[in-house]
C-alpha cells in the first residue's frame, strides 16, 4: 500500500489551489476524482452557464434597444453554442491530469471511502496518507418525489442535444432563475415553480424587479405549488394540476460525502458539510476540509473555495497558522438582467440591531441605463451612521461589474466621503457611484 504526505479527495478549485501550495513545499501527494478532473465549476457549472448566458444577455439588450433604433432579428444556435462549450468543458480533464502528472502528483479515479483515519479505498484500490483534504463540493440535491429521478439537474443541461419545447423548472435560487432566462432566450417555453420565497439571500426589493422582469420576458413563474409525482414528462403538482415538458430540478445543492464513510476517520458532518473550525481542520485533527463541501462561513462560490483550498493547505503544512478571513463575499446571479449583492441587506442589519440608513435608487433614468434602455436598474445601498458602507445591491444589466467595486469598497473600509472625491472615466456605470451613496 503506497503512503502519502497528503491525499486530496476532489480535484475542483479548493483541490486546485491547495495542490499548487503542497507542490511548492515538495510534499507527496494524489488527487483522488470520482467523476471528471477539474471539478465542477468548468465544466457542469459557473464557466459554461456564463457561455450560455452571454447568449441570452445579448438577445436581451437588442430587445431592449429595438425602440432605440436597432432592427432585425438576433437568434440563437443551441447546437453551435453546445459544440463551443463542449470543446472547452471537455479539455479540462486532459489539462488539469496533464498538469499534475507533471508535478508528480498521483491520480487516481473512482468512488474512495475512508476505511481507517489514515486510508482508503478507491475502488478496491487502498492507499494511506499522513493528512488528507476532503475538497468533494456538491452534487444535486435529489428531486424527493415519486418518480423524482426522471427530472434532470442543471448538470444535464449541457449535455442536451436538443432543446425541448417545454421546461419545467422547481427551485427559487440561482440556478433555477439563471437557467429559466437562458432556457427562455434560448426559445422553450419555461415554467418556474416557486415553493415560497425567490432568492432569499438576496434584497426583497431587487427580487422583486427581477420576478416582475422574469414574467415580463414570458416566463410562467408559480408560487405556493409544490411538485407531488412525476411520470415521465408529467409533473403533477400539489393542486392537482399537471404540466407536461422536461423536468428541470434546481432544488439545490448538498454535501457530496455520503460515500465517504467519515465516520470511519473520525471526521464529523451534517446535512451543511463537514465540520471544521477556523483552520478548517476536522473533528480528525489529520483531516482538513475546505470549498464548497466544508460548513465554513464562506459562501458556496468558486473564487472562496480556492481561497479556502489554499488556506487549508498552509495549515496542512504549518500546523495552523492560517484562519479564515472574514471578507465580504460578492455575488451575482446572470439572469437577464442580473442582479447582484455583497454585504448585509436590510433584513440581515435589521436583525442584528445595527443603525443604518438605506439609499435606493431608481438608475432607470441615469444616462449609463437609460442609453441602453434599462428599464430595471436599481441600486439599495446601506450605510452606516459612519459613512461606511454595509451592504449593496443591484439590478441592471451593469450589476456584475459594479458589485465588485462595491466589494472593493467594504473590503477597504472606505466611507462614502471619500468614495465622493473620487474620479472615475465618464460616462461609466463606475462613474454612477458617487450618485449611489
Amino acid at each position: 500500500m503506497k503512503r502519502y504526505d497528503v491525499i486530496i479527495i476532489g480535484s475542483g478549485s479548493a483541490a486546485s489551489q491547495a495542490a499548487n501550495v503542497l507542490c511548492d513545499a515538495g510534499k507527496q501527494i494524489a488527487i483522488v476524482e470520482n467523476r471528471t478532473f477539474g471539478g465542477t465549476c468548468p465544466q457542469r457549472g459557473c464557466d459554461p452557464k456564463k457561455m450560455l448566458a452571454e447568449g441570452a444577455e445579448l438577445i436581451a439588450r437588442a430587445e431592449r434597444m429595438q425602440p432605440l433604433g436597432v432592427h432585425g432579428e438576433l437568434t440563437l444556435d443551441w447546437h453551435a453554442f453546445k459544440r463551443r462549450i463542449d470543446e472547452y468543458r471537455f479539455a479540462v480533464p486532459t489539462t488539469k491530469m496533464h498538469h499534475w502528472k507533471e508535478h508528480d502528483i498521483d491520480l487516481f479515479e473512482g468512488e474512495p471511502h475512508f476505511i481507517d483515519e489514515d486510508s482508503i479505498v478507491i475502488d478496491g484500490h487502498e492507499i494511506s496518507a499522513h493528512q488528507f483534504l476532503v475538497a468533494s463540493g456538491l452534487i444535486p440535491r435529489p428531486l424527493d418525489i415519486p418518480g423524482g429521478d426522471g427530472a434532470i439537474t442543471s448538470d444535464d443541461v449541457f449535455d442536451l442535444d436538443d432543446l425541448p419545447k417545454h421546461v419545467i423548472i422547481i427551485g427559487a435560487g440561482y440556478i433555477a432563475f439563471e437557467f429559466a432566462h437562458i432556457l427562455r432566450r434560448f426559445g422553450c417555453e419555461v415554467t418556474l415553480l416557486i415553493r415560497s420565497r425567490a432568492l432569499k439571500q438576496f434584497d426583497r426589493k431587487v427580487v422583486k424587479r427581477l420576478v416582475d422582469e422574469t414574467s415580463r420576458i414570458g416566463i410562467d413563474v408559480r408560487y405556493g405549488i409544490e411538485p407531488v409525482r412525476l411520470d415521465g414528462n408529467v409533473l403533477t403538482l400539489s393542486d392537482d394540476s399537471t404540466l407536461e415538458g422536461v423536468v428541470l430540478n434546481a432544488t439545490g445543492r448538498i454535501p457530496s460525502i455520503e460515500r465517504l464513510r467519515l465516520d470511519a476517520a473520525g471526521v464529523e458532518s451534517d446535512h451543511g458539510g463537514v465540520l471544521v473550525n477556523e483552520y478548517l481542520q476536522t473533528t480528525n485533527a489529520n483531516v482538513y476540509a475546505a470549498g464548497d463541501v466544508a460548513k465554513s462561513r464562506n459562501p458556496a462560490l468558486t473564487p472562496f473555495a480556492g481561497q479556502e483550498g489554499r488556506i487549508a493547505a498552509l495549515n496542512l503544512l504549518r500546523n495552523n497558522t492560517r484562519l479564515l478571513p472574514e471578507r465580504p463575499a460578492p455575488t451575482v446571479v446572470f439572469t437577464t438582467p442580473p442582479i447582484a449583492k455583497v454585504g448585509l441587506t436590510v433584513d440581515e442589519a435589521k436583525a442584528s440591531g445595527i443603525d443604518f440608513e438605506c439609499k435606493d435608487n431608481d438608475l432607470s433614468h441615469f444616462l449609463t441605463y437609460e442609453r441602453i434602455n434599462d428599464t430595471t436598474a436599481f441600486s439599495r445601498i446601506l450605510l452606516s451612521k459612519d459613512g461606511h458602507v454595509l451592504g449593496a445591491h443591484l439590478i441592471g444589466q451593469h450589476a456584475p461589474e459594479l458589485i465588485n467595486l462595491f466589494s472593493f469598497i467594504i473590503q477597504n473600509n472606505i466611507t462614502h466621503q471619500h468614495v465622493k472625491h473620487l474620479e472615475f472615466a465618464y460616462p461609466t456605470s463606475a462613474s454612477d457611484v458617487t450618485y449611489l451613496i
